[in-house]
């Protein structure tokens, strides 16, 4: 791909929003945020590892993977996510590999797997699991995120194209049928993720009583998460007192990650 020089002026990196490309339509929402610390801080100082991020979406964390010295692959079969993520990793002028679907010849390819909010757009949540284990060899690591408590399922829910939110049971269920040792479990993003998702059922009920009654579930999860144009809210969060904020809610949710008030669960499992 021919590299656009307005791409890599537009963008920059801090450690606190990752990639920002405001002219390319990545500027990080504020669940995205709290979870990527959450991840980063997981992951991010491992020695290097062959990793591949199943539905990346607009792939802004493969750059934070690259740029601790991983070895990135993503695989988005959103055409419109693609685009963005291809667009984003020119923009941040690190390495990765971007595909449309995985390769045939992954056997045990990767040391980690990692899907974070994709196992709840998936109908046979178990057969998409046992796929991505096949890829990662003996020992290796699987590492998931997904929205938390079948209660709280909402207008946003069904607007994404979710088949279900998860229980803590759920999850561990899944991994443990599978033989899967649980290295770390946590329920990311109280209270801020809680208030945010809480804020927007009133606009996702708005967006589904507008939007075309033929609309499949394949098609929301397709255009799910690949809008991230900045509304204002960024500007605002970019600011002293909004970066002093989104701090306090990170050292907030760091606080609660072992209680079960979050919004979503994060995980990371060993294959046997």
């Amino acid at each position: 791909m021919t590299e656009d020089p307005r791409h890599r002026s537009a963008a920059r990196w801090s450690p606190l929003f990752g990639l920002v490309a405001p002219s390319i339509g990545w500027v990080p929402p504020i669940r995205y945020l709290l979870r990527r610390r959450r991840i980063l801080r997981l992951l991010g100082n491992r020695p290097p590892m062959r990793m591949v991020e199943v539905g990346c979406g607009g792939g802004a964390l493969l750059t934070d993977f690259s740029r601790a010295g991983h070895e990135v692959t993503g695989v988005e079969s959103s055409p419109r996510a693609l685009a963005l993520a291809r667009a984003v990793a020119q923009a941040s002028g690190v390495s990765q590999r971007l595909l449309a679907q995985p390769d045939e010849c992954w056997e045990e390819r990767f040391d980690i797997a990692c899907a974070f909010d994709v196992l709840e757009h998936i109908e046979d949540d178990g057969a998409a699991i046992d796929q991505w284990l096949s890829w990662v060899r003996p020992g290796g690591l699987l590492c998931l995120s997904v929205p938390a408590h079948r209660r709280s399922w909402s207008a946003g829910d069904e607007w994404a194209g979710h088949y279900r939110r998860y229980d803590r049971q759920d999850l561990l269920g899944l991994l443990a049928a599978r033989g899967l040792r649980i290295e770390h479990f946590e329920c990311y993003g109280f209270p801020l993720a809680n208030l945010t998702e809480w804020v927007g059922v009133r606009t996702y009920r708005r967006l589904l009583a507008e939007r075309s009654a033929d609309v499949s579930r394949k098609d929301a999860t397709a255009g799910s998460g690949v809008d991230h144009r900045d509304t204002g809210l960024f500007r605002r969060l970019d600011t002293f007192p909004g970066r002093l904020g989104l701090r306090a809610a990170m050292l907030l949710q760091a606080a609660f990650a072992r209680t079960d008030l979050g919004s979503g669960y994060l995980v990371l499992a060993s294959k046997p």
